[in-house]
């Protein structure tokens, strides 16, 4: 079949190769997509110890700050989406900002870093797995099959089509909050050792220095929110999906963690605190939840905690391939890699790609005898973060440095004023996190470096693809970052050219 017949003979879904499946995301499946990978019953039952344990009562506040900072980058983050579709996001927003060869360089530190987070996310639904077969069922596997098994079924399900995931992610998402809500609910209800308070809102029982080792963790479980961008292509309606749904995800995240950990710290008494945290961090949710709610709900709870990582990982999952799609398209990398299913139009080859380079490191570090917590998932999830942070910052400075060139009637907050402030907030929280990376890694200055290293070289290898590209396939390169449907009629949607600083 020639390329006009396949456009011309028959069902919807086929689509010319290269391209997804256009129109088939809504916000609400983009909502899901953002949210599950933010998998926010893990972070409460994980994560939320930690935060009491740095930023005390004040922990709330802290998840606020980062909604907010959050929002404020989504500002210029979603205007910049308005003229650049592309299932590249950070990369292809950086390239028109920032040139060809910062976007290619952006390009592999993105996928690295999903790459990344999906080992530590893979490797924790796999212990969890593990635990709770063990606990609920009596039944001893160890975690690195059912890891194995976990990224061989999200494999199956992104390699289908795009809303078949999204439906997927909805039911898991729905149950997750739900355990949530009624935990939440049954606190209030029950009554709580010390009342209900507020003092942890009241900022003159902020401390800075516990403030700023508490957001470490509360900007960490945020990361994942710009995946909206990255189904742009497939969005129905992107110039007005993609800022919807990017602001209601980062919102419904800010009320859950904020108020889920205001009730569990009200759970626990303010003054009981440090008491509590002197015990295993990893039970003491599902402890408040058997003694708030029983026995049933506790068991439910445990069960949710796999399908909440399992969601993670296949959001997660689903970006990463549609990364190394376009990494594929724009031919940084091997054009198979934009091969779609004429079916579905999934990337299929780069879900299947993705999935072997996630798993070979994980089994890698598994069998090399590495903790799956302690070490594989917070020694890949760190330098994750490291990297979302980085790549929101340059696509802040971006957004900046592209409507310079030509504002297009925007107004100065959406292309200046916000991006600005975000760049300011997020080097900050960058230079908070590094500064406090032992926290989480519990590694020497010299360990964190390491563990940082593959950021380094994915960056300097983007950097050198782009160069072998300008050098011998220019009409290749001077199509990085535009070979996504632009999304609206601009005539001024090229990336940043060499004549302007592109060197």
């Amino acid at each position: 079949m020639d390329r006009t017949s396949a456009l011309t003979s028959s069902g919807p879904d086929q689509r010319p190769e290269g391209q997804l499946r256009s129109g088939s995301v809504t916000t609400a499946h983009l909502i899901f997509f953002v949210v599950s990978a933010a998998a926010p019953l893990t972070v409460m039952a994980g994560f939320a110890p930690l935060a009491f344990m740095l930023g005390g009562q004040s922990s709330p506040v802290g998840y606020l700050v980062a909604g907010v900072t959050y929002l404020i980058f989504a500002v210029g983050f979603t205007t910049m989406s308005r003229y650049v579709r592309n299932a590249g996001a950070f990369y292809a927003y950086i390239t028109h900002g920032l040139g060809r060869i910062v976007g290619a360089g952006a390009a592999v530190l993105a996928y690295v870093g999903y790459v990344l987070a999906e080992i530590g996310f893979a490797a924790a639904a796999g212990l969890f797995a593990s635990t709770t077969l063990q606990s609920l069922a009596g039944i001893t596997v160890g975690w690195i099959p059912c890891a194995v098994f976990l990224l061989l079924l999200v494999t199956l399900v992104s390699w289908s089509r795009v809303d078949v995931g999204a439906r997927v992610l909805a039911v898991l998402l729905i149950c997750e909050v739900t355990i949530l809500v009624v935990l939440c609910v049954a606190i209030l209800i029950s009554g709580t050792p010390e009342g209900l308070t507020l003092e942890g809102f009241n900022p003159a029982t902020w401390s800075p220095g516990a403030m700023a080792s508490l957001f470490v963790i509360t900007f960490m479980v945020y990361v994942g929110f710009e995946q909206t961008a990255v189904y742009s292509e497939e969005a129905k309606d992107p110039r007005r999906t993609i800022p919807r749904a990017t602001y209601l995800a980062v919102a419904i995240l800010a009320v859950i963690y904020s108020f889920v950990s205001w009730a569990l710290l009200m759970a626990i008494g303010p003054s009981n605190l440090a008491a509590a945290l002197e015990g295993d961090h990893a039970t003491l949710v599902f402890s408040l939840s058997q003694q708030y709610a029983g026995t049933a709900l506790t068991q439910v709870m445990e069960v949710l905690m796999v399908t909440s990582i399992f969601a993670g990982v296949l959001a997660v999952h689903n970006a990463g391939s549609r990364y190394l799609f376009a990494l594929g398209r724009e031919g940084l990398l091997p054009k198979i890699l934009s091969h779609t299913r004429e079916r579905t139009s999934s990337p299929g080859v780069a879900v299947i790609v993705h999935a072997v380079l996630v798993m070979v490191p994980m089994l890698v570090l598994a069998f090399a005898g590495l903790d799956p917590y302690s070490q594989i998932v917070i020694w890949t999830n760190t330098p994750g973060l490291v990297s979302v942070l980085l790549l929101q910052l340059l696509t802040s400075v971006a957004v900046i440095s592209y409507f310079a060139r030509n504002p297009r009637g925007e107004r100065s907050w959406n292309r200046l004023v916000a991006p600005a402030i975000a760049s300011v907030l997020l080097c900050i929280v960058i230079f908070l996190v590094c500064s406090q990376m032992d926290l989480l890694t519990g590694l020497s200055l010299a360990g964190n470096l390491a563990i940082c290293v593959p950021l380094l070289l994915a960056f300097l290898t983007g950097v050198a693809f782009a160069l072998r590209l300008r050098a011998t396939r220019p009409d290749d390169y001077a199509c990085l970052g535009a070979r996504g449907p632009q999304a609206t009629g601009h005539e001024d949607t090229k990336p940043k050219t060499d004549a302007q600083g592109d060197h």
